[in-house]
C-alpha cells in the first residue's frame, strides 16, 4: 500500500471511528486500536529506527512494514525503578518513582476493558536486545500544547469537553503523573488520543485532582464499574505488581464515590452524559 493511499486508509476509517465514538451510535473500534493492529506492531518487519528529539524517555520512531502496510510505531524501552524517596527534576520528591514502558501496555490494556478508546494500541516487543512497548503511531495529529499556541478551538466544544472528562477519569484511574499538552494528540477529526503512560500506575490510593472530576460519562463508569481483582490479574499482572492492581481498584471506588456525590448534589443532568 503506497504511503498516501495509507494515509487515505486512516484518514476515512478514522472519521468512521470517531463518528460512533462520540456520536451515540453502536461503538466500534477506533482504527488506532484493535487486533488488526496489536498483531501489525507485534509481528512486522522493523526497518528503520530513529531516536526522538522529544520526550524524557527517548522513544524511537519505528517503521513497521508488511507486503500490504508500512506504517510508523513508536518503541519505548525505558524501565527504571527506584526504592525509596527520589527527588525529581522539578524538585519534587517521590517515593518508588518507577518510569516503564511496562505502563505503556497496561494503560493500552485498561483502556480496552473499560471501553475508553483514546489509547493507541500497545503491545509488548523486543527488538534485538531491547524488550519494550511498541504503540501505533497516530498520523497527521498535533499536540494539544501546538493546538493552544495556535489558538485553534475545537469544532464542536461540547464533544471536545467530553472527551477531557474522559480522560480526566482514566488518569485518576491509573494515577498518571505526567499529562500534559505534549502527551495529548489531536487527531484531524478532532478526537483526543492519549499516549506517554510511563510514569501512571502508582501505588498511591487517593485520587489525583479530585476536584477537576465534575462530569461523568455513563459508558465509561460502567466499564470501571465492571472491573475486578481476577479480571486485572488476568490482563495487566505481566505488566503491573499485585499493589499496583489493587490500588486501581481503590481508586476505582473513589471515582464512583466521586460520581454519585455529585448526582446527589447536582442532579444527574449536570454530571452524566452519554
Amino acid at each position: 500500500m503506497t504511503s498516501l493511499a495509507t494515509r487515505l486508509f486512516v484518514l476515512m476509517t478514522s472519521i468512521v471511528a470517531f463518528a460512533s465514538l462520540v456520536g451515540g451510535q453502536a461503538r466500534e473500534v477506533p482504527y488506532y486500536q484493535g487486533d488488526q493492529r496489536e498483531i501489525f506492531l507485534r509481528e512486522a518487519e522493523i526497518t528503520d529506527m530513529t531516536a526522538t528529539e522529544t520526550g524524557i524517555t527517548r522513544p524511537r520512531k519505528t517503521t513497521l512494514e508488511t507486503a500490504e502496510l508500512t506504517h510508523f510505531a513508536l518503541f519505548k524501552t525505558v524501565d527504571i525503578f527506584r526504592r525509596g524517596p527520589s527527588r525529581l527534576g522539578d524538585g519534587t520528591v517521590e517515593v518508588d518513582f518507577q518510569d516503564s514502558w511496562k505502563t505503556e501496555v497496561a494503560a493500552y490494556e485498561l483502556d480496552k476493558m473499560i471501553g475508553l478508546g483514546m489509547v493507541p494500541a500497545t503491545v509488548e516487543r523486543r527488538h534485538n536486545r531491547d524488550q519494550g512497548s511498541m504503540q501505533w503511531w497516530i498520523d497527521g495529529a498535533m499536540s494539544e500544547l501546538d493546538r493552544v499556541e495556535r489558538g485553534t478551538p475545537p469544532p464542536d466544544s461540547a464533544s471536545w469537553n467530553d472527551m477531557v472528562f474522559k480522560m480526566r477519569v482514566f488518569d485518576a484511574l491509573i494515577y498518571n503523573v505526567d499529562r500534559n499538552g505534549r502527551n495529548m494528540l489531536v487527531t484531524p477529526n478532532w478526537y483526543i488520543c492519549l499516549i506517554d503512560h510511563s510514569r501512571s500506575f502508582r501505588r498511591l490510593q487517593g485520587l489525583r485532582e479530585r476536584e477537576g472530576l465534575l462530569r461523568f460519562s455513563r459508558s465509561l463508569l460502567d466499564g470501571i464499574r465492571r472491573l475486578d481483582e481476577d479480571m486485572l490479574k488476568e490482563r495487566l499482572e505481566d505488566y503491573l505488581t499485585i499493589y499496583q492492581i489493587r490500588a486501581i481498584l481503590v481508586r476505582r471506588d473513589l471515582i464512583l464515590e466521586r460520581a454519585e456525590e455529585l448526582v446527589a448534589e447536582r442532579g444527574e443532568g449536570r454530571v452524566l452524559y452519554d
